[in-house]
């Protein structure tokens, strides 16, 4: 019988936590963002920040990578992430639920832009819209200061 390996994730970023503060600083500062058309409220999603994503490369194979996790919509998610993904790529995203469990949500990259040195802003739209009170107490301070997200 085989043996269930652990899930190799790979960290493109290999940021320390002050590296992070201070690139999430920088896209907090007024005109960082892309000024595009927004569909869906969005709030700041960066309590954990490290979450898992599988992106499906060209040959369809699925590669499974550790990413900063920047804003949640029902819509879509905002991640950094340490290379280029092309627009139009399939992904999965794992997002931890308040009660504990951990869901999978299928997507598409929609735009994926460099920040500096090797951060990329990646913008995913979620195939079906997600509730986001399964994510994000509404209560907590991963609520304030909404945005309006294009996913």
């Amino acid at each position: 019988m085989a043996r269930d390996r652990p899930v190799q994730l790979i960290d493109t970023l290999q940021l320390s936590n002050e590296q992070w503060a201070e690139l999430s600083a920088k896209l907090e500062q007024p005109g960082a963002e892309d000024g595009g058309q927004r569909q869906h409220k969005r709030v700041p999603f960066r309590k954990l920040a490290q979450i898992a994503v599988a992106i499906q490369q060209p040959d369809q194979t699925w590669t499974k990578y550790i990413v900063r996790s920047r804003d949640l919509s029902s819509g879509g998610i905002g991640f950094i992430h340490g290379s280029f993904i092309h627009a139009g790529s399939r992904c999965r995203v794992i997002l931890k639920e308040t009660e504990g469990r951990a869901s999978c949500i299928e997507g598409v990259v929609r735009r994926c832009e460099l920040l500096q040195g090797r951060a990329h802003n990646v913008g995913v739209e979620f195939n079906e819209p997600i509730e986001l009170d399964r994510f994000v107490h509404p209560e907590s301070d991963e609520t304030s200061e909404p945005h309006q997200d294009a996913g």
